[in-house]
């Protein structure tokens, strides 16, 4: 590749980035865990704080309640 400068810093900009792909990931959960096994809990994606199994457990049970309760 032909460069336009002598400059040092051409060579440097036009390298690729050393590393990549060489990324950290989240320690696997134990099966003991309360999120084990659970699918919102993937590489990468960090723990926002609530469980979804108990939220969606909580939203189908009041979804149940609230379509009985009109039926009557």
């Amino acid at each position: 590749m032909t460069r336009f400068t002598d400059s040092p810093y051409e060579r440097m900009m036009t390298r690729r980035p050393e590393g990549g792909k060489e990324t950290s990931r989240p320690p696997s959960l134990s099966p003991g865990h309360p999120c084990y096994g659970c699918g919102n809990y993937r590489d990468g994606q960090p723990c926002v704080g609530f469980c979804h199994r108990q939220l969606t457990t909580w939203l189908r049970e009041r979804r149940m309640k609230n379509h009985e309760a009109g039926n009557r």
